[in-house]
C-alpha cells in the first residue's frame, strides 16, 4: 500500500490505515492481516473512524470488511451503528434503483436515448452489489440536442430545476422564463432537478465535464462507444469500460479528489474490467487532452488501493513529475488526521484544475470562464435589469474575492 509514493507508515494514524484497508470489495491476505493486526494491537478511536468513513463516503465498505474479521476488538455499539447504517443505506439504494428504472421507462416511452451512470449502475457493475456503494442522487447523460427537451419532459413529470448550493440560487433558477432557462441550459453541461414528492434528485448531463476545462465539449465520443447491460431485468445503455475509466478520472479531477470514495470507484472498475484496451484508453486521453487527469486518477488508485496497472501506464506515471507530486499531495490530504470539512476555496480548486489542463491556451480560457463569466450564484446575489446585465462581469470577480476571504 502506498508503494512508490514514499509516505512514511508512521505518518498514518491507525484509523486512516484501517479505513484504507477496508475501502475495497476484495481483501487480499496482506490487507486482512493488516486489519487484524490493527484491531488487536492499535488503540482505535472508533468515533473518529466512523466520522472519517462518513466524510469519505465509505461506511458500507467499512462495515462489510469489519464484519468479515472475527475480532472482539470492535465495540458492540460501534458494530451495531455500522450495521444499522448499512441496512438503511441498502434500503435507500434499492429504492433509488426502482426510481431510476421508472425514470428510464419515461425516456423509453418518449424515445429519448439516455445513459444512466454512477449511482446504482456503478454499484452493481463495479462493486458487484448495490449495498456496497453510497449515493444520494441519480445521474443521466443525454444527447446535447435532447437536453432542453429532457428538462421539459421531466418538469412535466413533477421535477423542477434547483441549485445544489443555496435556496437563493434555486429560487432564481425557477424564476427564469422559458427562453432564459433554455439560454442557461445551452451554456451548461448539467442540470439539477428534484422531484420533492418522489424524494429523488437528478443530475441530467449533456457532457461529462464542464466546458471550463476546455476538453471537447461534445459527448459524441461516449455515444459512439456504448454497450448494453442488464439492470433489474431491463437492457440499458452503459459506458464502455475504457470510457468509464476516463470519465471517473475526469470526475475525480473536477472534485480535486477530496474523497476516498472517488478513488474506490476507479479502483473497483479497474479490478472488475481487468481486460480493458489500455492503448485505446491512452489514445483517447490524448485526443481529449486529458492525459494528466487520467494518469493522476490511475496513480491514486494504484498507490492508495493497490489497483493493478499495465507497465507502460506505470512508466508514464513515473515519468510525469507533476502527476507524482499531485498524487503525494492528495494522499497527504486524504490521510491527514482530521478531514477538512470546510468548503474547498474556489481559488484552491482553480489552481488545482489549472495543473491538470494541458494546453496553455486552454488554461487562459479556463481562467476567463471561471473568474469572469457570471454564474447563477452571482445573478441571485444581486438582481439587475437586463439593461445593466453587463455589470455581472464585475460582480463575478468581486464575489470570488469576498468568498475566498470568508472561508480562509
Amino acid at each position: 500500500m502506498l508503494k512508490t509514493i514514499h509516505l512514511q507508515q508512521n505518518t498514518l494514524t491507525p484509523e486512516i490505515e484501517l479505513l484504507i484497508c477496508c475501502s475495497r470489495t476484495y481483501l487480499d491476505e496482506k490487507s486482512s492481516i493488516t486489519i487484524q493486526t490493527l484491531l488487536q494491537q492499535a488503540q482505535i478511536n472508533w468515533q473518529y473512524l466512523i466520522e472519517i468513513a462518513a466524510y469519505h463516503k465509505v461506511l458500507s465498505l467499512l462495515f462489510i470488511n469489519l464484519s468479515k474479521i472475527d475480532s472482539q476488538s470492535i465495540p458492540s455499539n460501534i458494530f451495531s451503528s455500522l450495521q444499522k447504517y448499512y441496512y438503511i443505506n441498502t434500503q435507500n439504494s434499492l429504492l433509488m434503483a426502482i426510481k431510476l428504472l421508472n425514470i428510464l421507462n419515461i425516456f423509453a416511452e418518449y424515445d429519448i436515448p439516455v445513459i444512466p451512470f454512477k449511482g446504482p449502475i456503478l454499484a452493481i457493475t463495479a462493486y458487484g452489489d448495490i449495498s456496497r456503494r453510497s449515493f444520494g442522487d441519480l445521474d443521466l447523460l443525454v444527447h446535447r440536442e435532447d437536453f432542453i427537451k429532457t428538462k421539459q419532459l421531466l418538469m412535466d413529470k413533477g421535477f423542477e430545476p434547483y441549485a445544489d448550493s443555496s435556496e437563493q440560487e434555486a429560487a432564481y433558477l425557477k424564476s427564469l422564463n422559458i427562453l432564459d432557462q433554455e439560454a442557461y441550459l445551452r451554456s451548461h453541461w448539467e442540470l439539477h432537478l428534484i422531484n420533492r414528492q418522489e424524494q429523488v434528485t437528478l443530475d441530467v448531463h449533456q457532457g461529462v465535464l464542464s466546458k471550463k476545462f476546455s476538453v471537447p465539449y461534445s459527448s459524441e465520443w461516449i455515444w459512439e462507444d456504448t454497450k448494453l447491460i442488464s439492470f433489474t431485468g431491463k437492457q440499458i445503455l452503459s459506458f464502455s469500460a475504457e470510457n468509464l475509466i476516463i470519465i471517473l478520472c475526469s470526475q475525480g479531477g473536477k472534485d480535486c479528489w477530496l474523497w476516498l470514495n472517488r478513488i474506490c470507484d476507479l479502483a473497483e472498475v479497474l479490478r472488475t474490467y481487468a481486460d480493458v484496451n489500455w492503448e485505446k484508453i491512452w489514445q483517447l486521453a490524448i485526443k481529449l487532452k486529458m492525459t494528466r487527469m487520467l494518469l493522476l486518477g490511475l496513480s491514486l488508485a494504484h498507490h492508495v488501493l493497490d489497483a493493478q496497472l499495465p507497465e507502460f501506464i506505470l512508466q508514464k506515471i513515473e515519468g510525469n513529475s507533476l502527476v507524482k507530486n499531485l498524487t503525494l499531495e492528495i494522499i497527504i490530504q486524504l490521510t491527514c488526521n482530521l478531514p477538512n470539512t470546510a468548503p474547498q476555496s474556489q481559488l484552491k480548486s482553480i489552481l488545482f484544475h489549472l495543473k491538470l489542463i494541458e494546453n496553455p491556451w486552454d488554461k487562459i480560457t479556463y481562467c476567463y470562464e471561471q473568474i469572469m463569466v457570471p454564474t447563477i450564484a452571482d445573478k441571485s446575489f444581486i438582481r439587475l435589469p437586463k439593461a445593466l446585465s453587463f455589470l455581472y462581469y464585475f460582480v463575478r470577480p468581486v464575489r470570488m474575492i469576498f468568498f475566498n476571504q470568508n472561508i480562509k
